[in-house]
């Protein structure tokens, strides 16, 4: 049987998925592992280079572009895994770290999924787990210099746990999307991606179901890999930031998330 699935879905960055898949196979993960690689641009397809170098991988053609959780979902009923990592494709993995990620789960009945520690490329630990966001965390992150406002330190601070060095295992609201390796029996009692949305909080939503179906979520820094990482929606100016296609999405994804939980119990808190 497959110990994991790592799942990814690609969209317009060829270059850094080329690198991804060699640095999965530099890796050499000890466990039995497969690649899927859902194609989910039509107007940069990479199905052809990716058959050529990397036979061993299989890849799923999207007709359209999906968005990041559906395409995930027309991925998992592929996978043959006991787990599921939902993988970015500009992640390096490092050795030893896949076998990590399946040596906690199976010594971890109860958690659902887990997410390793990630870093920029400098070796600075990346935020990658977080606190449930409150709508005044998408507001502070907007505002340029926010960090100068007390109020926007604190919540800021809390959002992204910064009261914890990040250095030992623990439960966590939820996990940054880019690296997510969940359950497969979890999977199954929660379901996929909530395919209404398109990009961002997904992964949010995600972790909330799990939790809301008894399935912890956890942090495990043992486990380590590089994430080449930089938020589009938050680069230059406040209007910038606003004329930007991307950031329309993501307030988009947030108004359908807050109307979908309103009045519900946040867990873990």
């Amino acid at each position: 049987m497959t110990d994991v699935s790592i799942l990814i879905v690609h969209y317009n960055t060829p270059l850094l998925l080329r690198q991804t898949l060699l640095g999965i196979r530099r890796a050499a993960p000890q466990v039995r592992y497969e690649v899927i690689v859902v194609d989910n641009n039509p107007a940069c397809r990479v199905e052809e280079a990716v058959r050529r170098e990397f036979p061993e991988v299989r890849v799923l053609v999207a007709p359209r572009n999906l968005g990041f959780g559906a395409g995930m979902n027309l991925a998992i009923p592929s996978s043959r895994g006991r787990y599921l990592f939902v993988f970015n494709p500009d992640i390096a993995m490092t050795s030893g770290s896949l076998e990590e990620l399946v040596r906690f789960m199976d010594a971890s009945p109860t958690v659902g999924m887990c997410g390793p520690q990630l870093l920029h490329p400098d070796g600075s630990v990346q935020a990658s787990c977080f606190r449930f966001m409150d709508p005044e965390v998408i507001a502070w992150r907007r505002l340029p210099g926010a960090s100068r406002f007390p109020r926007a330190r604190r919540v800021l601070d809390a959002y992204v746990m910064a009261d914890w060095d990040h250095a030992d295992t623990r439960e966590v609201d939820y996990l940054l999307g880019a690296s997510m390796f969940a359950r497969r029996e979890a999977v199954d009692e929660v379901g996929g991606f909530d395919p209404a949305f398109f990009v961002y909080f997904e992964d949010q939503d995600w972790c909330r179901r799990f939790w809301e179906a008894g399935w912890k979520v956890a942090y495990h820094p043992l486990s380590r890999m590089v994430h080449y990482h930089r938020r589009e929606t938050a680069e230059g100016s406040l209007l910038k930031q606003i004329l930007n296609p991307l950031t329309r999405v993501q307030l988009k994804s947030a108004l359908y998330y807050y109307r979908k939980w309103r009045g519900k119990h946040v867990p873990q808190r």
